[in-house]
């Protein structure tokens, strides 16, 4: 078992100055798992039946009720807003190693996390792993979705707002779309049992269903809003990664993934480390990403840029004590239209034009007997403006660690030349302890002060209560 409990309290204030925004939050999560449900003395490597279960609850006392409940002459309600949202991250029965090692599955809320990304569903999965160095998966069932019982929209695909529409009408927020079930499937195949070479295919496809708001505005004669009703695609793709190693050498990772809703590829990237010296790693890193969305989102209506990034790095374990890293590279994304003078009137004001960035990041790291020093800093410059900046941190431990203390002090710049309004400096400070009272409990409390000139000043006070029972 173990569980976590965290209370933050923080006050902020608007970049229009008004209002100041005051908040009492309340975390707290809870794990379970049961081992070994086969019966039998533990074999290693053979069958084994479990079952695992993590809850979450976010609770805020400084939201109030007008902002949770509609009301014709309010402007603060927010729809979907929850004071106190549970959800069940994850709760299934899994088995392995079933017959002689062919059969595995879960049943139940379950993660999975591969080439397409982390994704939540309710359902079931069966895993067949054969004895000639591959296997494979297929799986079924419900999309987890915000507006549905014990669950958040965290793993939905972008570009929707989703919930519970029943406490007020059409006419009310028609952005706001009603949750449905979600049916989905998906399969893979992956490779097995050879440590410096692996690879998976992944497939998945989810449906949305109900009915779905196609405009903002109602009928002007009827005073009715369209809607469309039906099964439908929300998001549906292929998707490949592999990644190779030799121990001396250095290792190559990659992958890809195809949108098959939107006919194109949506990311592909490739990673290369060589192994320089012992403690010396040089690498090189390219992606391409270019947006996708959820089959019902209105994004899908404008186009989709893609953005390109290659970077170097180095990873220096200079001593036991002392390592440090360096990057840097470039990152480059197409617009329709030149965003430092796009007007429509303009003669070809719809043509594309490339703009670049150039990146850098540095980070150090000393580590003595008693506790840790470090910084990190990092800049991006380009025709849009900049963003640079680092912080200094450390950590020290009394008693063989039962007491700790950290701090952390940091200076950022930006500079938006498409909203020179939006340009600041900011400066903020960590202050904090920790106290470990036996080996399943450890407290912590945190205290943090940003301050700029758009926001003024932000406070935030946090508190942390780990616990770990094993059995």
């Amino acid at each position: 078992m173990n569980s976590t409990s965290a209370g933050q309290v923080y006050s902020f204030r608007s970049p229009w100055g008004a209002p100041i925004i005051q908040r009492s939050r309340f975390l707290q999560t809870l794990a379970l798992g049961v081992y070994h449900l086969e019966g039998g003395e533990p074999v290693p490597g053979g069958p084994e039946i479990a079952v695992k279960l993590r809850l979450r609850l976010d609770s805020d006392a400084g939201i109030a009720p007008e902002e949770t409940t509609y009301s014709a002459t309010a402007d603060t309600f927010v729809p979907g807003l929850s004071a106190t949202p549970v959800d069940l991250m994850y709760g299934y029965v899994e088995g392995r190693n079933l017959l002689k090692g062919w059969l595995g599955f879960r049943l139940g809320r379950q993660y999975t996390a591969n080439s397409l990304g982390w994704w939540a569903f309710d359902g079931g999965l069966v895993r067949i792993t054969t004895p000639v160095y591959f296997q494979i998966e297929a799986y079924g069932g419900l999309e987890e979705r915000g507006g549905l019982p014990l669950s958040t929209p965290r793993f939905e695909r972008n570009g929707v707002w989703r919930g519970d529409r029943s406490a007020f009408e059409d006419r009310i927020y028609p952005q706001f779309q009603p949750a449905y079930i979600a049916p989905a499937y998906g399969a893979a195949l992956e490779s097995t049992g050879v440590t410096w070479i692996h690879g998976r295919l992944d497939y998945r496809k989810v449906f949305n269903q109900g009915n779905v708001f196609t405009g903002m505005f109602p009928d002007p004669v009827t005073g009715a809003y369209e809607f469309y009703q039906g099964r439908r695609t929300s998001s549906e793709r292929i998707g490949y990664a592999f990644d190779a190693t030799a121990a001396s050498l250095g290792g190559l990772k990659g992958g890809l993934v195809y949108d098959l809703f939107n006919g194109y590829f949506s990311t592909y990237y490739g990673q290369l480390d060589w192994y320089a010296a012992r403690r010396l790693t040089v690498g090189a890193d390219y992606e391409y990403f270019r947006p996708t969305f959820d089959g019902d989102s209105i994004f899908n209506f404008f186009t989709h840029n893609p953005m390109t990034t290659i970077t170097g790095r180095l990873d220096w374990d200079v001593s036991d004590q002392v390592d440090l890293a360096l990057g840097g590279g470039v990152r480059s994304f197409v617009t329709d239209g030149d965003p430092n003078s796009f007007v429509s009137t303009e003669p070809n004001a719809r043509s594309q034009v490339k703009q670049t960035d150039i990146l850098g990041n540095v980070a150090g790291r000393y580590r003595y007997e008693n506790g840790l020093f470090g910084l990190r800093g990092l800049f991006e410059r380009g025709d849009r403006g900049h963003r640079q900046g680092g912080d200094l941190y450390g950590e020290r431990y009394w008693m063989g660690g039962r007491w700790t203390g950290a701090a952390r002090v940091s200076l950022f710049d930006w500079e938006d030349k498409l909203r020179p309004d939006r340009s600041a400096t900011s400066f903020a400070y960590v202050l904090g302890g920790g106290f470990r009272a036996s080996p399943i409990a450890q407290a912590m409390l945190e205290w943090e002060h940003d301050m700029n000139r758009i926001v003024g000043q932000r406070f935030r006070i946090l508190a942390l209560l780990n616990l770990t029972v094993t059995k």
